[in-house]
């Protein structure tokens, strides 16, 4: 559409907006990258687990949080999607939570694995194998917090994927293709 409406004596600043586009479609890209990591975390916790199951199992950890100076609320983290017997390393902000729970949904979006920790410690090991007494009340809690993280990583997937196919459609936009009509 670019070309279609560019002319000739225009060409020059159509590739200079082409390639302001480029840079600011990387920017957005590494700007994802960067904040989507620990950056600035003032009380990081670090989360490592283990797939015992012989399913595909998606990670979460969900914070709760209850004190004068923010209220009480939630958050939701999500790791990976671990098949059976991998490991995954994970971070999360602890400042100010009471507790948290590790989350283990399958491919249905069922829980086969809640742990509640009220620990404060740094750093924490889970082994996910398939719990058998997990209390409803908090699956129905786990199930709703966790759908609605779903929701925003696919949409976050389809951002991410369309900014790399409009970066890929700006360069191929700048390359100039030889055809019959063009000889």
């Amino acid at each position: 559409m670019i070309k279609y409406f560019a002319r000739k004596k225009q060409n020059i600043g159509l590739k200079i907006l082409v390639g302001f586009g480029i840079v600011i479609g990387l920017s957005a890209l590494g700007l994802n990258s960067l904040f989507d990591d620990s950056f600035g975390a003032s009380t990081p916790v670090n989360v490592r687990t283990k797939n015992l199951t012989d399913k595909k199992l998606k990670i979460y950890a969900i914070a709760f949080w209850n004190n004068n100076w923010n209220g009480t609320g939630n958050y939701v983290t999500y790791d990976t999607e671990l098949k059976p017997n991998e490991n995954s390393d994970f971070w999360f902000e602890n400042d100010g939570t009471t507790e948290f729970w590790i989350v283990a949904k399958n491919r249905n979006g069922g829980i086969e694995y809640l742990q509640v920790m009220t620990e404060q410690k740094s750093e924490f090991d889970f082994e996910i194998t398939e719990s058998k007494n997990i209390d409803s009340d908090k699956i129905q809690i786990a199930q709703e917090l966790t759908f609605k993280t779903d929701k925003n990583e696919r949409m976050e997937k389809y951002a991410i994927w369309s900014n790399i196919g409009l970066i890929g459609l700006l360069i191929l936009s700048l390359t100039k293709i030889k055809t019959g009509g063009n000889n």
